[in-house]
């Protein structure tokens, strides 16, 4: 077997990028809903579906095809599955149907997060040994940048070119990447750590994996709150609508910084801890938003705090299933990342239900109610331990 490569500071940083690139993509529509709409004659609740087929794409489909293509090798498969992105972007580029937009944002997700799973485990692998945590934290710091220029400055950009110009910037950038995966990123012999589907299904017998698994999922149902942030706030604190664009830079910023604080925390007590920390933290944020929602500027310093919260659970759980199942099953991995968007997805119509029933008001219940669950998930699986 080959010796372990590790990770350069240069090759750390176009992953970072690259996570940086996907993520703008992924949200280019949120900021511009309204403009998509004039320009494609429907209503802005239906330009929605932009956004929501990107996650449906991201969450069928991809661990299927990672473990069918089991057989090669993981750079090799993420540099393919980087190009194929390129050429789906450039193809949403060229189309003028709404129907073939949706169904190529499918397409678009179903890629993106190929990569992005693939992505993970290469950094995971390469990783020193006791730093994978703060390896990871520095990879999905390139999303979680995006959230802080990504929407204000796709809505800033549109005002003096179109969103298929913003997205040929990202596919050439994507290009770019790519030639210097091509030419840096060496396939590692990875036949050791490649298995067959009844050696990856055997992973979901294993507490830690079904702990993990099942974490994602509901932790997930319970961020609707997220897709709902700037009615939320504009509704309940109208002398704060002039400031939303702001709050979402502020949001930005608490998520990345909750997102570095994690990788730090749980290489220095574990991920397990850490996500219990994380949960149980939630859980209280999202009772004080519900008490207190006679200040706007309680409410808003919550939403930060609940935000970046929201990051440094998520790194806990990315960097959970790699150490569950010692970074040797894309499948898991790729089912995790599954697990979170359909429950983005899903937590987004648990609080557009919300909404419709209760009010606007009750959305972070959602997140309390789930967020405790997840803490008694882990407890229990710690106690069984």
């Amino acid at each position: 077997m080959e010796k372990k490569e590790m990770l350069t500071k240069t090759m750390l940083g176009m992953f970072i990028v690259m996570n940086f690139i996907l993520n703008m993509s992924a949200s280019l529509f949120n900021g511009i809903l309204d403009q998509v709409a004039v320009e494609m004659n429907v209503p802005v609740t239906v330009t929605g579906q932009l956004s929501s087929m990107y996650q449906f794409g991201a969450g069928i489909g991809v661990p299927l095809f990672l473990i069918s293509a089991g057989r090669f090798k993981r750079e090799n498969l993420l540099k393919v599955m980087l190009g194929l992105n390129a050429v789906i972007s450039l193809v949403m580029c060229l189309v003028y149907h709404f129907e073939a937009m949706l169904a190529v944002r499918f397409l678009m997700g179903f890629a993106g997060t190929c990569y992005s799973v693939l992505a993970t485990a290469t950094v995971s692998a390469k990783a020193p040994a006791g730093e994978i945590g703060k390896y990871l934290s520095l990879l999905i710091g390139g999303s979680a940048v995006a959230n802080i220029i990504g929407v204000p400055s796709i809505r800033m950009l549109s005002s003096f070119m179109g969103w298929r110009q913003i997205m040929m910037g990202l596919v050439a950038l994507m290009v770019l990447v790519l030639m210097y995966f091509i030419v840096n990123l060496k396939a590692e012999d990875n036949s050791g750590t490649q298995m067959k589907l009844r050696q990856e299904l055997a992973f979901l017998k294993e507490r830690e994996v079904q702990m993990v698994l099942l974490c994602s999922l509901t932790v997930f149902f319970g961020y609707g709150m997220q897709v709902y942030l700037t009615p939320y706030i504009s509704q309940l604190f109208p002398s704060y609508t002039g400031m939303i664009s702001m709050i979402l830079v502020f949001t930005g910023i608490t998520s990345f910084l909750g997102n570095m604080l994690g990788g730090t925390v749980c290489d220095q007590i574990g991920y397990q801890k850490a996500l219990m920390l994380g949960t149980g933290l939630q859980a209280v944020t999202s009772l004080a938003l519900l008490l207190t929602q006679f200040s706007g500027f309680m409410n808003v310093i919550l939403i930060l705090l609940w935000m970046g919260n929201a990051w440094f659970v998520g790194l806990q759980l990315n960097t959970g299933i790699n150490v569950a199942v010692n970074n040797r099953s894309r499948f898991m991995i790729s089912l995790n990342s599954s697990g979170i968007q359909l429950g983005s997805a899903i937590g987004a119509a648990i609080a557009s239900f919300v909404i419709d029933t209760f009010g606007m008001g009750m959305i972070p219940a959602t997140s309390m109610i789930t967020s405790i669950l997840c803490c008694m998930i882990v407890l229990l699986n710690r106690k069984r331990a």
